[in-house]
């Protein structure tokens, strides 16, 4: 099995020891443990579940992550999703990996079979066929077998047969997900079947490779159009090789859709995709230089001796990798730099190497100093205002991956081998930058976070802090909730967590909701610009109107342009917004977690006091009619 997961990391020595201690310690949990204990025991539980495993201590994981979801509302640093899993074969013995697998990613999984083969029961509306939880997403897995048409002759009138009952059966499968348990449908693609008979198979009407083919463009396009989100187990199934993924006898016996021994790869491969769904995918990359960006040393090498370029195969191998890296930055993904290094001599090649890809204003925080690793990805995730679990740090040496790995293990940290050849391979792989379908604040977030970088050095040399504000020349625009931009407010609001003074997740649909009830809600999306760029989408608002009091359901901001008083000035929009209306009281909430102590003190900062009669620091309540506008450098847009 550990030849599975070449991304991850040996299993260490004393890792029977430390599981044992680590499953006591779950046994004696209780309601009377300290939330400390809980935190060490998560954070514990991803350190060890992150190394390659064999079969036996895979066994072991899983028995931990289930006796683990006993105690679900009280690991508050793991993101719990009760999950469903539904196809036309069997699919039990994915449950448990799943488990486990999720504990890598920072997701405590609830996993549950919907019984056997009953996806067209599913999707024409048959009752009571699964359990009436509430679920956070239906993972649907199907191959061929699910698509009676596709037994029809080998004709032009039969593959138009059979792609039209297998798309209707798509469509209501995912439309039942959706509207009769009010969750998220995550579809897999489908891996090819067998043999060709012949070279020409996709191009045969009728065939069955042709409408698996067909099928997967459907899901390809519904994720694009936001009906689902894809999971891309075709992918997988490629990567593994058609005679590695299926087993007919195990098939025939027990109606397995792909080996038993790949359940804990497959579980993985789907984590990646919950985790994306979740906000928990990674936003930063934070990069040695000497023999990770290029071969040699700098310092002792310098800029002609490093290995770089089109003269040798170890220099291509580096400049692919910056290609790959470069084409995380066009996702959104974060670039800095820490390398133990003069910072002259460190920035060298990005300034004067003629075959450097990478460029200096394309890293966002550079940290060249002989300070520990650990320390300067502290700095860098202050820096870009990130939580330590949104940073991946690739290193070629091993003692820097493994030191960090001990010091910060909220820290995604890969292992990429020796040969440069294969990085881009081991970190896409491993699903650390899996992302939902991209909006075009996700392909400008590198960018924001790079400017907000840069006015954190100007706000350094400019000591007046309103004239630092003054000069930033800032805008923002507030409009209300659009289909445009409805994937990317569902993103904000599953993913957000420091500034969010309720952290309640609403999916796409109920977004959608949201957007066609003007008359019960107000709903502000919320556009933000400096002298420095544009940065989208960074705030969200939901106001429910009653007759004369309007209640803040969700309030929620990015952290990439904080202190810069857009609270503020939304307060004051709020208001007079709501003086506007008449209302007489906007009341607020603020629910405590363990990430979001940042905005504890906002509603009094703002003007807001303590209702009467509610626990004070939960809920607070201010006067439209008496409201003093709050000081502002902020131009308003109204769109």
């Amino acid at each position: 099995m550990p030849t599975f997961f070449p991304w991850r990391p040996a299993m260490t020595a004393d890792w029977p020891q430390r599981m044992a201690m680590l499953d006591g310690l779950v046994r004696t949990l209780s309601e009377n443990s300290a939330a400390s204990e809980y935190d060490a025991v998560a954070l514990e539980a991803r350190r060890l579940a992150s190394h390659a495993l064999g079969a036996q201590q895979a066994l072991k994981l899983q028995n931990l992550a289930r006796r683990m979801l006993v105690h679900s509302k009280s690991f508050t640093t793991l993101r719990y999703l009760r999950i469903g899993l539904t196809g036309n074969r069997t699919l039990s013995y994915l449950m448990a990996p799943l488990r486990a697998a999720g504990l890598v990613r920072g997701l405590l999984i609830d996993a549950f079979e919907v019984p056997y083969d009953v996806v067209r029961a599913m999707a024409f509306g048959q009752p009571n066929i699964w359990e009436r939880k509430p679920i956070d997403a239906m993972a649907i897995i199907l191959d061929e077998g699910a698509f009676r048409e596709a037994d029809g002759l080998l004709s032009e009138q039969g593959d138009a047969a059979a792609f039209g009952g297998a798309k209707s059966l798509l469509d209501r499968l995912a439309r039942a997900v959706r509207e009769e348990m009010g969750s998220r449908a995550v579809v897999a693609t489908i891996p090819a079947c067998g043999s060709n008979i012949s070279s020409s198979e996709l191009a045969l009407g009728g065939s069955i490779q042709r409408l698996l083919m067909r099928l997967n463009e459907v899901i390809v396009d519904g994720a694009r159009g936001h009906e689902w989100l894809m999971w891309d187990l075709a992918a997988l199934a490629n990567r593994v090789g058609t005679d590695g993924w299926f087993d007919p006898v195990r098939f025939h016996e027990a109606k397995v859709p792909f080996r038993i021994e790949l359940g804990a790869l497959v579980a993985d491969h789907l984590c990646r995709t919950l985790a994306a769904m979740s906000g928990k995918s990674c936003r930063a990359l934070v990069l040695d230089l000497d023999d990770t960006l290029w071969g040699g040393s700098i310092g002792d090498d310098g800029i002609s001796g490093i290995r770089l370029g089109e003269n040798s195969p170890e220099g291509e191998a580096y400049l692919a990798f910056q290609r790959f890296i470069l084409s995380l930055r066009q996702r959104g993904v974060v670039l800095a730099v820490s390398s133990k290094n003069m910072d002259a001599i460190a920035r060298e090649p990005f300034r004067n190497h003629p075959e450097m890809l990478l460029r200096e204003e394309h890293i966002a925080v550079f940290q060249a100093n002989w300070e520990d690793k650990a320390t300067n990805l502290y700095a860098i995730a202050e820096a870009l205002n990130l939580g330590l679990e949104s940073l991946a740090f690739v290193d070629d040496n091993a003692a820097e991956r493994e030191r960090v790995r001990q010091e910060l293990p909220l820290v995604s940290v890969p292992e990429i081998g020796a040969d440069p050849a294969f990085y881009p391979a081991r970190i896409a792989d491993s699903g650390i930058f899996d992302h939902l379908p991209l909006t075009d604040a996700d392909r400008g977030r590198a960018e924001s976070y790079r400017s907000r970088a840069a006015s954190l050095e100007l706000k350094a040399k400019i000591g007046d802090y309103d004239e630092y504000l003054r000069s930033l020349k800032m805008t923002m625009s507030v409009s209300r909730f659009d289909p445009v931009d409805r994937a990317r407010i569902a993103q904000l609001i599953n993913k957000s967590n420091q500034f969010n003074l309720t952290t309640r997740r609403y999916s796409e649909s109920q977004v959608r909701l949201f957007e066609e009830s003007a008359n019960e809600f107000l709903c502000w999306q919320i556009r933000f610009e400096d002298i420095f760029g544009k940065y989208g989408i960074i705030g969200v608002l939901i106001v429910r109107k009653l007759e004369r009091i309007w209640v803040i359901d969700t309030w929620l901001m990015s952290c990439r342009v904080l202190t810069r008083g857009i609270e503020e000035t939304l307060t004051n929009l709020l208001m007079a917004e709501a003086r506007e209306a008449g209302v007489e009281t906007i009341v607020g909430e603020y629910l405590p977690t363990q990430r979001n102590a940042l905005v504890a003190g906002l509603y009094p900062r703002l003007g807001f006091d303590p209702s009467e009669g509610e626990i004070v620091g939960q809920r607070y309540s201010a006067c439209p009619a008496s409201h003093s506008p709050l000081k502002s450098f902020i131009e308003i847009q109204r769109l």
